[in-house]
C-alpha cells in the first residue's frame, strides 16, 4: 500500500492566515502531490499527524475531504494492483483526474446512452438497449478489465452457437459494443482496444425483403385500380412512395411539402445526422410525383403523409396488402428501401450514384446489394453462350 502524507503548504499562506493541504505519495520513485483542495489556518494544523485540530470549528469535515482523497489514492493502487497492471504517474493523474467512476462496464454504457441518445434516432437507441442487455445476461458484472480479445472472441461464439444468432447479427452487435469501447478508450477507461486485434467483416447478405420486379408491378396495378379499402390504399400509397424514393421509413414519415419542388426531393437522413449531414438529393420519378399529387392534393405545406399509422399497423396492413396482391412473400416498411435499391442497382449498375441515394456515408453499406452485382455478372457470362465450340 503507498505511503500517503498530508501536509500543509506554508509558502502559500493567504491573509487570513491559511494554507492550502496536499498529500503526497510516490509512484515508480515520482513523487505526486494532489491538492485537497480546502486551506486551513496554520494554528489549525497538527503536521505531525497531518490532521486539521479541533481549534478549527469545520475540523472534522475538512479532514473528511482528506480522508477522501486518500481512499480515492488508495482505491486506484489497489484497482492495479489485483489487475498486475503497471501504475505509472500518468495513468494515475488521469484516472484520479477523471470525474466519473464506473464499477462495471455497464455504469458506464448507462452514462454513455444518457449522453448520447438525445442525438440518435430511436430505432438505434432501442437496438443499443438490446445490445447491451444481452452482453449483461452473458456477464453481469463486467468491468473495463474483463474485456479483452479473448472476451469478446468468446462472446461472439456465444452468439453463435448458444443464442444461435446469425453472422449479420452477431457482428452487428458486436460492431455496436465496439462504439462504447472505443469511447471508453478515448475517455482513458481503458487503456488498450481489444478491438484492434479483431476484424467484424461486413455483412454483405442478400436483403430478403426486396421486392421483385414483377412483384413490384402486381402492387402498383393495385394501387392504380384504387380498389383498396381507404386504410390499405393509404398505407399502400406510403409503402410505393418509399420504393420510389429510397426513403427509410421515419424519413418518409417526416417529408414536408416544403421539401419537394417538381424534380426534387431534398431531406437529411435521420439516422446519418450527426455522421453525414448534407442534404440528400432524391431525383423524382412520374410514379412518384404521381403519389405526392394524390396524397397532398392541393397543399403546399405540412407533412406529406400527415397522421400515418404506427410502424407497427403499417406492417400489419403491408402483410394484409401483400396478401390481397398474390405476393407470397413477407414484407414490411423497410422492403420498400430494399426494393428501391435492388431494381436501381439492377438497372444501372452505379453503385456510386445508389451510394449517394440512399445516404450511406460508407460503400460497405451499399454493398449489401452486392447480389445484384453477381447477378448482373452471371448474366455477362451467359452472353458468351453464343459462341459455339
Amino acid at each position: 500500500m503507498a505511503v500517503i502524507r498530508a501536509f500543509i503548504r506554508d509558502s502559500y499562506v493567504n491573509k487570513k492566515g491559511e494554507a492550502p493541504v496536499y498529500v503526497s505519495f510516490y509512484i515508480l520513485r515520482e513523487k505526486i502531490e494532489i491538492s485537497c483542495k480546502i486551506s486551513v489556518s496554520l494554528k489549525a494544523w497538527d503536521k505531525d499527524v497531518g490532521k486539521v485540530t479541533t481549534k478549527d470549528k469545520f475540523h472534522a469535515d475538512r479532514n473528511m475531504m482528506i480522508d477522501s482523497v486518500k481512499k480515492r489514492i488508495n482505491e486506484i493502487f489497489v484497482k492495479y494492483r489485483l489487475t498486475n497492471k503497471t501504475l505509472t504517474k500518468e495513468i494515475f493523474l488521469r484516472e484520479f483526474n477523471n470525474p466519473t467512476v464506473f464499477t462495471t462496464f455497464f455504469d458506464y454504457a448507462e452514462w454513455y446512452q444518457r449522453l448520447r441518445f438525445k442525438e440518435i434516432e430511436e430505432s438505434t437507441a432501442k437496438h443499443h438497449r438490446v445490445v447491451i442487455k444481452k452482453l449483461k445476461e452473458y456477464k453481469e458484472n463486467l468491468t473495463f478489465g474483463d474485456i479483452s480479445s479473448d472476451f469478446i472472441r468468446e462472446y461472439a461464439a456465444y452468439l453463435k452457437k448458444t443464442l444461435k444468432n446469425k453472422d449479420v447479427t452477431a457482428n452487428k452487435n458486436l460492431k455496436t459494443i465496439k462504439i462504447y469501447v472505443n469511447d471508453a478508450v478515448k475517455r482513458g477507461y481503458m487503456d488498450a482496444n481489444p478491438f484492434e486485434d479483431i476484424k467484424i467483416k461486413h455483412s454483405r447478405s442478400i436483403p430478403v425483403d426486396y421486392l421483385t420486379e414483377s412483384e413490384f408491378a402486381k402492387l402498383t396495378e393495385l394501387y392504380a385500380s384504387k380498389t383498396l379499402a381507404n386504410n390499405l390504399q393509404r398505407t399502400l400509397g406510403f409503402f410505393l412512395f418509399m420504393c420510389f424514393t429510397s426513403l427509410h421509413i421515419s424519413d418518409a414519415k417526416a417529408v414536408k411539402m416544403e421539401q419537394i419542388s417538381n424534380t426534387t426531393l431534398t431531406y437529411y437522413r435521420k439516422k446519418n445526422r450527426n455522421s453525414k449531414p448534407e442534404p440528400i438529393f432524391i431525383p423524382l420519378s412520374k410514379p412518384a410525383k404521381k403519389i405526392i399529387k394524390t396524397e397532398a392534393g392541393l397543399r403546399l405545406k405540412g407533412l406529406l403523409f400527415d397522421g400515418i399509422y404506427t410502424d407497427q399497423r403499417l406492417n400489419m396492413f403491408l402483410k394484409i396488402i401483400a396478401n390481397k396482391a398474390g405476393i407470397d412473400k413477407k414484407i414490411s416498411a423497410k422492403t420498400g428501401r430494399h426494393t428501391f435499391a435492388t431494381i436501381y442497382l439492377r438497372r444501372t449498375k452505379d453503385v456510386r450514384s445508389l451510394q449517394d441515394l440512399l445516404g450511406h456515408s460508407n460503400i460497405t453499406e451499399t454493398m449489401l446489394y452486392a447480389h445484384v452485382m453477381d447477378e448482373s455478372k452471371r448474366e455477362g457470362i451467359d452472353t458468351f453462350n453464343d459462341f459455339k465450340i
